[in-house]
């Protein structure tokens, strides 16, 4: 029987020596095809391009070498809890001694005549004097074929993430095994003009590169494989990103050449009245963002755009400008917001803004009555509401528009891909606007969200208060609450204090909500003190929230559920217990909710007893600096870009060896090049035609999801 011709679209199962259980545990592991299994890059490399033999180890000197198991057995020795497991290596030039305490699974996994790569200080045993190595590490091999060169030694070698009962040895020799049957492959899915003007090295020769180096950049250093500028690495940093790009820029494009059900006409006066009717003029940043919105609003295609602003910049009355514009055409608006506690924020400080222009709102969230909400949805179908302001009720079935025409999201990345394309699709071609209060580098914005056009608020609105940071010492923590906060009280201001936790951990040392809140109510008595956690029904919650508002609460014990969306003018104080374990953006968040009325506020971060002196220290940027967008730039260095980009990231390409934070320079190219190629004249479009299909082709296998992303707005 001939045996399959593999190609990059084959299913793993008819690869050699995998067979069908094994492929059933790599597409587990998210491994389905050959392409699949080629990206599975690995994690670091080892030099064994001179193994010695057994005869050529040196005592005391850690070595790997590869050898053959003439037996194994178990022993029990005296004084010893855990069995002994005892086996004699050879290789033809000698023999040695291995023993492990306690790892009796290797009785099955090395059974006598397997061969396996071991690496140890071998030692003369004081015992009998013999060479022999305690607990080395072993990675079993399979035996090449007769004449099938070695893919485990006299080489550099791959280790690859072991998952799934699949060892780095399999993964070693099956994409051995396939390189070999796909050597020569002239495969490409990166445009030639990409590749001819930045020096790019080629797809399978990159592919080999990676998975098998001959010689690493910077000789005697194996870690300088792991170097951006290896460059089989580097061609797969700039693919990375250059996939992102294109992708972005094509969604961009099908976005703009879709049309919206109907033109929007806008009275030369609307701008006029809308700022006449605000209680505070607005900042230069705001004017910004509303007349870019204006302009997305005035033409056929629908409106795609991020509104990034730091906290307290003022995003609502720009949505509110978007509101008021849809209302002029005619359209009907709806606003969805993650948690009730914000969208009850929203449709308070949206309606006193929009009810002068006799614009007529609702809220609707999962408390409001059945009846209540029965009522509500005709009115919104019938067109007797103008904006609807809700969570995620407003994507319920029942709920249908009569002409929906302009989306607020807020915090998006805290809804799901599907949940936000059911909102859209109850219009027909809606404007959207994409809000959020977490700062968001401008490069990552770019990156991430390079679908949606970009509106930054960067001005805090005149007469909003700075807030002052302090990390608060170990030796002020006994008498801080009494020299900090108790004064705060006294002079009838209200405070937060906000924990990780919502209740005590046995495995962590970390003060949590319920506990602090016991605490704190007996400290002062006289403080009419609350709780609000994720976890209470939402009618306590909204009591909790309203009785703070209103003063009736002066200090207010919660988790993070306080971190977005919540306005009480007379909170001055924000204490963080365990500040240590939160993110910088978040704690810029937390800051953000005192300060906002007619007096400063202050923010105290409390690091935790086990913080590190790292993790402590890091607080200090928010001490030297109120900027959240400086904030989150030092955010995405420390931790990463996950924080911002949330469930933005489903669908798109992730990334396994680029990085947004140290490949900036090479996402700058990608990024010319991807819109270079996406914007070609119809003689360059017709002769890259195959290159459009390859490199579609290709993203689709390589990412599933991105179908889907790329239909949804």
């Amino acid at each position: 029987m001939d045996k399959p011709v593999l190609s990059l679209v084959s299913p793993l199962h008819v690869v050699p020596d995998i067979g069908k259980k094994r492929a059933e545990k790599l597409e587990l592991a998210g491994y389905r095809t050959v392409l699949d299994l080629l990206y599975c890059f690995p994690f670091r490399y080892e030099d064994r391009r001179a193994a010695p033999s057994i005869r050529q180890l040196v005592t005391g000197k850690p070595s790997g070498f590869v050898a053959r198991v003439r037996d194994i057995r178990k022993k029990a020795l005296r004084n010893f809890r855990v069995p002994v497991i005892e086996a004699d290596l050879e290789d033809g030039s000698g023999e040695v001694r291995a023993v492990w305490f306690g790892q009796e699974y290797l009785l099955k996994t090395l059974p006598p005549g397997s061969m396996g790569f071991f690496y140890g200080k071998p030692e003369i045993s004081a015992y009998d004097g013999l060479l022999t190595l305690r607990s080395p590490v072993v990675e079993k091999m399979d035996e090449e074929k007769k004449g099938q060169k070695s893919f485990h030694v006299n080489r550099i070698v791959p280790v690859y993430h072991e998952s799934h009962g699949l060892s780095s040895s399999f993964f070693r020799k099956t994409i051995g095994i396939v390189l070999t049957s796909l050597w020569g492959n002239g495969f490409e899915p990166l445009p030639h003009s990409v590749l001819t003007s930045l020096g790019i090295m080629g797809w399978f020769p990159a592919i080999v590169g990676m998975h098998f180096p001959r010689t690493p950049p910077v000789e005697g250093d194996i870690d300088s494989l792991l170097l951006p500028e290896y460059p089989p690495r580097r061609r797969f940093i700039f693919e990375e990103l250059f996939f992102l790009e294109f992708l972005m820029g094509f969604k961009k494009k099908e976005i703009r050449l879709s049309s919206r059900s109907r033109n929007r006409q806008t009275p030369e006066s609307a701008e006029t009245a809308f700022r006449e009717s605000l209680p505070y003029a607005l900042t230069e940043a705001q004017k910004r963002a509303c007349r870019e919105i204006a302009s997305d609003m005035s033409k056929p295609s629908p409106m795609n755009r991020l509104l990034l602003g730091d906290v307290g910049s003022g995003k609502t009355v720009v949505a509110a400008w978007g509101v008021y514009l849809s209302f002029c055409g005619g359209m009907q608006s709806a606003l969805m917001a993650p948690t009730e506690v914000l969208a009850q924020q929203h449709y308070a400080s949206l309606t006193s803004l929009l009810k002068p222009h006799g614009i007529r709102t609702a809220l609707l969230t999962q408390s409001v009555k059945k009846s209540e909400k029965r009522t509500l949805m005709e009115a919104v179908h019938r067109g007797d509401v103008d904006f609807v302001v809700g969570t995620h009720a407003l994507i319920q079935d029942a709920l249908v528009f009569s002409s929906l025409g302009y989306i607020v999201v807020d915090e998006q990345h805290k809804f799901g891909v599907e949940q936000r394309k059911t909102l859209i699709q109850k219009g027909e071609n809606p404007d959207v606007l994409v809000m959020t209060a977490t700062p968001i580098p401008r490069s990552l914005a770019l990156s991430y969200f390079g679908d949606l056009d970009l509106s930054v608020l960067d001005e805090r609105p005149p007469g909003r208060q700075p807030v002052k940071t302090d990390i608060v010492a170990k030796n002020r923590r006994e008498c801080f609450w009494d020299e900090s906060v108790a004064p705060a009280l006294d002079r009838g201001e209200q405070v937060f204090v906000v924990y990780p936790l919502i209740e005590e951990s046995e495995e962590e040392n970390i003060r949590d909500a319920t506990s602090m809140f016991g605490t704190l109510s007996q400290k002062w008595p006289s403080v009419a003190t609350g709780l609000l956690t994720g976890k209470m029904p939402w009618e306590e919650k909204a009591a909790v929230m309203e009785a703070f508002r209103s003063g009736k609460i002066r200090l207010l014990v919660s988790t993070t559920v306080v971190e977005v969306g919540v306005d009480i003018p007379g909170a001055t104080v924000m204490v963080v217990e365990n500040a240590e374990r939160f993110g910088l953006a978040q704690l810029h968040q937390l800051r953000g909710r005192v300060g906002r009325g007619s007096l400063p506020g202050t923010c105290y971060l409390i690091p935790g007893p086990d913080a590190s002196r790292e993790s402590a220290g890091r607080l200090e940027i928010l001490a030297q600096t109120e900027d959240g967008f400086q904030v989150a730039e030092e955010d995405l260095r420390l931790r990463g870009p996950g924080e911002f980009i949330g469930t933005r990231q489903s669908g798109l390409p992730m990334f396994q060896v680029a990085s947004l934070v140290r490949d900036v320079d090479i996402l700058l190219l990608a990024r010319e090049q991807a819109s270079m190629f996406l914007e070609p004249s119809s003689r360059e479009l017709v002769e890259h035609s195959w290159e459009w299909t390859t490199l579609m082709n290709f993203i689709q296998n390589r990412y599933p999801g991105v179908q889907e992303w790329l239909m949804i707005r």
